[in-house]
């Protein structure tokens, strides 16, 4: 996937008007409004970079895809996939392998961009502020279909979809694999943010929640972890936002 990488942003650029139809894509509507970002006074197992907590803003709605982007949507937008992990059997499985730049070209080519940490953070929060994991309070759970449903402490992703959606509609916002967003990484503010995006250092990323071989403290909502840009990893794949069309 590296060789075309600069040419699949420009052919984005190109298709900004009318995106490719990419079978699978499902977008949810994420509203407005403010939560606190951060780690919340019922979870023990907070890191340092996932505090202070601190209010954020988040002024407009947005759509996100309601699943990682998937290795068939993937080849159906850029015609090939890098060669993926073992237990990458079936076209529903998230992709992996792919950096950060590549998640954003793709993400452009069909009409969207990376989320922010804030939206990635507000959206799987699903309208539970307060809540150490999406669904709630209640431990994850790997058995297809739960509420509480995540795949985790495995040594394979699970197809999407296989668990509960939380409440706006998204799956596997814990556990999966680890989500690509726009930000770069860095320490949280104390006061308060309006629609933040964080752009330096622009190597270094953020990746949000938690993969198949993590344990649950990783699944936590708050929980970020740095990785480089340049990246290729098993286990960290990414979902596409897109501005909420006018009206």
């Amino acid at each position: 996937m590296r060789a075309w990488a600069g040419m699949f942003l420009a052919a984005a650029t190109l298709q900004a008007q009318a995106p490719p139809a990419v079978p699978g894509i499902e977008w949810a509507p994420i509203p407005a409004g403010s939560f606190r970002m951060g780690c919340v006074p019922a979870d023990d197992r907070c890191d340092a970079d996932e505090q202070p907590r601190h209010a954020v803003t988040i002024s407009r709605p947005f759509d996100l895809m309601t699943t990682e982007v998937t290795v068939r949507m993937y080849r159906t937008a850029t015609g090939e996939v890098d060669e993926q992990p073992a237990w990458s059997t079936m076209p529903d499985q998230p992709i992996v392998i792919a950096d950060w730049e590549e998640a954003s070209a793709f993400c452009q080519a069909v009409g969207g961009r990376l989320p922010t940490e804030a939206e990635w953070e507000h959206a799987a929060r699903g309208g539970k502020d307060g809540a150490i994991y999406p669904w709630g309070d209640q431990p994850p759970d790997d058995r297809d279909g739960t509420a509480n449903g995540a795949a985790f402490e495995s040594d394979s992703a699970r197809a999407v979809k296989s668990f509960a959606p939380n409440g706006y509609g998204l799956y596997d916002m814990a556990g999966n694999v680890w989500e690509w967003v726009a930000d770069a990484y860095g320490g949280y503010p104390e006061e308060a943010a309006t629609d933040p995006l964080r752009t330096q250092p622009a190597q270094l990323r953020v990746v949000r929640g938690g993969a198949y071989g993590d344990d649950q403290g990783n699944l936590r909502v708050s929980n970020r972890n740095p990785n480089r840009a340049r990246n290729v990893n098993v286990n960290v794949g990414f979902r596409c936002a897109r501005d909420a069309p006018p009206g």
